[in-house]
């Protein structure tokens, strides 16, 4: 099966300062066939607004990766962690029993974008890190691919455009756009597209990464 999944199929949430379009089930937009594609649960596009982020809030269970696209990222932790993230690094949050965090636009005068994606967790001891690409987690590999041709070869494959244009047999896809795949498939074109190749690791740890400084 590979299945193409257009941007405008996408739900989508406002609130102040912050648009979000989701290619998953998320909080009112519930969808019980689109929920899960293994044990990847939401791919999440945020666009927020100069000031503007998410006040302090909880997450268990899941191990979330944050991409940034444009601009800065503030990430601020009930442990003391605070991470300006900036594209070329995923920031890593397992949130295991619990953590609370707060995430905001760094800046006061210009966009922020970025790429949050979650999958569910098998550990207990809430982790942050940062970490470089590829990343290897327990649930699969995560990889940005930029230019020419690509062939995904996994279990099971999510494959999101951040920016640019690819094609994939007869398909061509453009910003937004997503790919589910539990076959082989090639990719060609130039961009940002973000890949995730999924298989069941859970004994393996997340590799290449280091925690971040706490305040």
């Amino acid at each position: 099966m590979i299945e193409v999944r257009r941007a405008a199929g996408r739900f989508e949430t406002d609130q102040p300062g912050i648009r979000t379009y989701h290619c998953f089930s998320a909080g009112a937009h519930y969808d019980p066939d689109n929920v899960s594609l293994g044990r990847l649960v939401a791919v999440d596009e945020h666009r927020v607004a100069a000031g503007a982020g998410f006040d302090r809030h909880a997450h268990r269970g899941v191990c979330i990766v944050s991409w940034v696209l444009d601009g800065t990222l503030r990430h601020e932790d009930a442990a003391g962690h605070i991470v300006n993230l900036r594209p070329g690094r995923v920031l890593v949050q397992d949130a295991g029993r619990g953590i609370e965090h707060s995430e905001r636009n760094a800046s006061g005068t210009d966009p922020l974008r970025f790429v949050q994606m979650s999958l569910l967790g098998d550990g207990d001891e809430p982790r942050v890190l940062l970490a470089d690409l590829p990343l290897q987690t327990r649930a699969g590999q995560l990889t940005v691919h930029r230019t020419g041709a690509l062939r995904v070869d996994a279990p099971l494959a999510h494959l999101y455009v951040a920016r640019g244009r690819f094609e994939t047999g007869d398909d061509v896809l453009v910003e937004g756009d997503a790919v589910r795949a539990d076959e082989p498939l090639d990719v060609d074109g130039a961009g940002e597209l973000l890949v995730w190749s999924l298989v069941d690791r859970r004994d393996e740890p997340v590799q290449g990464a280091e925690p971040p400084a706490t305040s």
